[in-house]
């Protein structure tokens, strides 16, 4: 599940894990909130140009060149 917290910050929460996640992507700011979560892999795809990152470090894994993605992942 994605969900909006701020501006800058969204909500992902997959297999059992909770992280804020920056809300654009740092390719051309596309909108994170409209990506894929591949629960599996724990790995989220940007919905413009499907750059895909890690969500348990935000290093990107696939698509156009850029920094990562800034993740937080939040304690229970």
């Amino acid at each position: 599940m994605i969900r909006p917290v701020s501006e800058d910050q969204i909500l992902v929460e997959v297999a059992g894990r909770r992280m804020l996640v920056e809300a654009e992507c740092p390719h051309r700011k596309g909108r994170m909130r409209f990506g894929h979560i591949n629960e599996r892999t724990l790995r989220i795809s940007c919905p413009l140009h499907h750059s895909t990152f890690d969500l348990t470090t935000g290093e990107r894994v696939s698509g156009p060149a850029c920094r990562s993605l800034r993740v937080t992942e939040l304690e229970d």
